[in-house]
């Protein structure tokens, strides 16, 4: 197939080259930009920081918190439960054929895991994943749920501290409190 441009949009592209990138590679960079796809592989990160430290706690508590950010869309927060994860398990390997899977269709820019302790308050963990808030910010917010009806939840908070709210990927009322449907909370 051949397609033909202007001398000026020629001039335009090359412009965007880097190295010695053909035309077809500087198009296509500008497609995946347009279509939110990354360029890169996604940057991984433990809590704690050191790899090998990461897996020794991991097979000590079975359980993370996992935080993918998306190009396009909010992060999630979900957890990891561990229960197969072996001391001869490759961690990384583990990440690209689960959680980051399809990493670029899915826009996944990062992944970022913490280790939980094996005291983790559940409820705390599970509402506040369901408001987008890491397991860190909900223990200080502590967050309640109240079921209104069958099909919502009403949250509201222990702690109301601004910062953090602000950070809750729902609306939130004037008095602070949130309405999740009963589909996001499995209470």
């Amino acid at each position: 197939m051949k397609i033909e441009i202007s001398d000026k949009t020629y001039k335009r592209l090359s412009e965007l080259a880097q190295g010695f990138d053909t035309p077809d590679v500087v198009i296509n960079r500008l497609i995946d930009s347009v279509a939110k796809i990354p360029e890169r592989k996604p940057t991984i990160s433990f809590n704690p920081s050191n790899e090998a430290d990461f897996k020794a706690a991991l097979l000590n508590s079975r359980l993370a918190e996992v935080c993918i950010t998306y190009i396009d869309k909010p992060k999630i927060f979900s957890v990891w439960n561990a229960d197969k994860f072996k001391s001869s398990s490759n961690l990384k390997a583990n990440l690209w054929s689960g959680f980051l899977r399809g990493w670029k269709d899915k826009g996944i820019s990062n992944i970022s895991l913490t280790i939980l302790d094996t005291d983790t308050d559940g409820t705390v963990l599970e509402i506040g994943h369901a408001l987008g808030l890491s397991y860190e910010d909900a223990k200080i917010v502590q967050p309640r749920a109240h079921r209104e009806d069958e099909n919502n939840y009403l949250i509201c908070f222990d702690n109301e501290e601004l910062s953090i709210i602000d950070k809750i990927q729902h609306k939130v009322n004037n008095d602070l409190n949130v309405y999740l449907p009963s589909f996001m909370l499995n209470l």
